[in-house]
């Protein structure tokens, strides 16, 4: 039941312009709810994500930074942002060329409600 409200939401998320596909991951690295493109391996990139965010994390509280908000990896050929999304770790993957504000904004608002469903 709560995937499927989660899906929706990834769903809602993927009509960003410029997002390629969305998916939440647990911290433990599994996939909760995945609308990645099919080419995409959802188990490995979610679990390569909990780790960076994880990393991030820890990078974050050792240098003195408090609630690490979102990490970004950036590519030639586009980026994945993650944020806290609770119980889990919200993760986007976009175009090279995109709005970064309005993709924070969206995320935001997605991870928002995820939070919301645990």
């Amino acid at each position: 039941m709560v995937e499927s409200m989660i899906d929706r939401v990834l769903l809602e998320l993927n009509r960003t312009d410029g997002v390629k596909g969305s998916m939440v991951v647990g911290k433990d690295g599994l996939v909760i709810a995945s609308q990645l493109p099919g080419n995409v391996d959802a188990e490995l990139v979610g679990a390569m994500a909990s780790a960076a965010f994880g990393a991030a994390e820890r990078t974050s509280s050792e240098i003195g930074l408090s609630g690490l908000e979102q990490t970004m990896i950036e590519g030639e050929h586009g980026k994945t942002l993650m944020v806290d999304a609770g119980e889990g770790i919200l993760v986007v993957l976009t175009d090279a060329k995109v709005n970064l504000g309005l993709i924070r904004i969206t995320m935001k608002r997605a991870a928002d409600k995820i939070k919301a469903m645990f």
